[in-house]
């Protein structure tokens, strides 16, 4: 199985998105303007660790299309274990978004897709899961994409 390839690696790597909460000061924020500074703190989370946010939107939902720092399956690997700690911590410091729908983008193709939900979050802060079954959870929902499809609204219009 190819998306095999790309689990190989994350299996132990996406274990830790829990690894630690970022506490970007966001308790100052007003309500009209939160939601603008989880987002902000979100890319920059992202973007501090070499990988490039291509687009965001943000609803209930987090829907993300983002370039890896390096573009190997290694490097896959890495940015999904980043983007999934980044995205824990802003949920877990108070984002209310119900999950995070991503894109990993090389050379402007989508050659990934994986999710994390709101709801695993809770679960493990929680105690009811492990963090080795949240790894497991985002694991899981990747997809390997060899050629994206031309209604995949991730891909940058030519």
């Amino acid at each position: 199985m190819r998306r095999r390839r790309y689990l190989a690696w994350i299996a132990v790597a996406t274990a830790a998105p829990v690894a630690g909460c970022s506490g970007d000061g966001d308790g100052a924020a007003t309500v009209t303007n939160q939601g603008e500074v989880y987002r902000n703190a979100f890319v920059d989370a992202i973007e501090r660790n070499g990988h490039v946010v291509a687009t965001l939107a943000v609803d209930t939902r987090v829907d993300l299309g983002y370039t890896p720092a390096k573009a190997s399956e290694e490097g896959v690997g890495e940015s999904i274990n980043d983007v999934a700690r980044a995205f824990f911590d802003r949920v877990n410091g108070g984002w209310a978004v119900e999950g995070l729908d991503a894109g990993v983008l090389i050379e402007a193709s989508v050659v990934a897709t994986w999710r994390m939900e709101r709801a695993w979050i809770e679960a493990y802060v929680d105690g009811d899961i492990s963090r080795e079954e949240l790894g497991r959870r985002v694991e899981d929902s990747v997809e390997r994409r060899d050629r994206p499809s031309p209604s995949d609204s991730r891909i940058p219009p030519v």
